[in-house]
């Protein structure tokens, strides 16, 4: 009998303007979850803060599974395959906090003895799935930043900042005492990659230079990527450049020749195709009907899937 695939879904979020937090609450998350999706597992564009409240389940991560119940917390890495499932019949209530760490490093923690690259790699380094009884400095963190998110009281976004910041520190001190994470093999790989893109995707980027970081011949980690993600390598660099893109776009005034170039698009030609085959608008069209919204690529023409709301 042949093997199941286990397909690997990209859920992505956009990041309000200005912001680091994206703050998922309210009693819209009481749910079953796992219903209509099994074991298959997804990861996202930003690092998952979740706390549940009531309920219980489990959670996988990769090939490891861990048991969830009120009070416990989660803290989940960008790019990290991970699904959550509450027990048969229970409802479950969560709330989460998705996290730019990386424009948050970049922007606010330019002062630190490390570079922003290694900071950020330091926070990415572990998962956390403990209960808040355990890691009560990582618990008090959270709670506060829910709340201030929540409430949005005066200067709340100052407060977050300061939040974040020691949020941060936290993990990176937690990291520090060399807590193991058993990754499986074919997710570091696609990890890998991914990271790469993330920091190469403005470079004419060839499959085979990744497939070498990676230790793999080209044609092995084609099949490896295609595999988990069900959607080709050139997708996936693709669909990044453009999210840049539109990052891009709500922020400056910028020609579409010379955006499409810092994104890694040599012609405007190939750029536009590019941009209306993922978003379904032109980047012009994109810019004058989208550029306000808080979402983009809603009907993104990709093995992709909006983030939960």
């Amino acid at each position: 009998m042949a093997k199941t695939k286990k397909i690997i879904q990209f859920r992505y979020y956009t990041m309000p303007v200005g912001d680091y937090i994206l703050a998922e609450l309210g009693d819209g998350w009481i749910r079953e979850y796992g219903l209509g999706y099994g074991d298959m597992q997804h990861f996202h564009n930003y690092m998952e803060v979740g706390y549940c409240y009531d309920g219980h389940g489990k959670i996988l991560v990769e090939d490891q599974e861990y048991r969830y119940q009120a009070g416990t917390f989660t803290i989940i890495p960008e790019n990290i395959p991970h699904t959550t499932i509450s027990d048969p019949g229970n409802k479950c209530k969560w709330e989460f906090l998705f996290i730019d760490i990386d424009e948050f490093v970049s922007n606010e923690m330019e002062k630190s003895r490390l570079s922003a690259e290694e900071l950020v790699r330091k926070v990415n380094e572990q998962v956390f799935i403990e209960n808040d009884d355990g890691r009560k400095n990582l618990a008090q963190f959270i709670h506060m930043i829910i709340e201030e998110c929540r409430q949005k009281k005066p200067f709340y976004k100052d407060v977050l900042k300061g939040l974040l910041y020691s949020f941060i520190v936290e993990i990176i001190r937690m990291n520090g005492e060399e807590i193991t994470f058993d990754r499986h093999q074919s997710s570091r790989y696609i990890s890998t990659a991914m990271n790469y893109v993330k920091e190469h995707f403005f470079e004419d980027i060839k499959i085979s230079k990744i497939a070498t970081i990676c230790g793999l011949s080209e044609s092995h980690f084609r099949k490896i990527f295609e595999d988990a993600m069900n959607m080709k390598p050139n997708d996936y660099i693709n669909f990044v450049r453009i999210m840049e893109a539109c990052k891009i776009i709500r922020k400056e005034d910028i020609s579409m020749e010379e955006l499409g170039i810092r994104v890694g698009y040599m012609t405007p030609s190939t750029f536009s195709r590019n941009f209306k085959k993922i978003t379904g608008k032109t980047p012009y069209q994109w810019k004058t009907e989208e550029r306000t919204k808080n979402s983009f690529m809603t009907d993104a023409n990709i093995t992709a899937e909006k983030g939960w709301t």
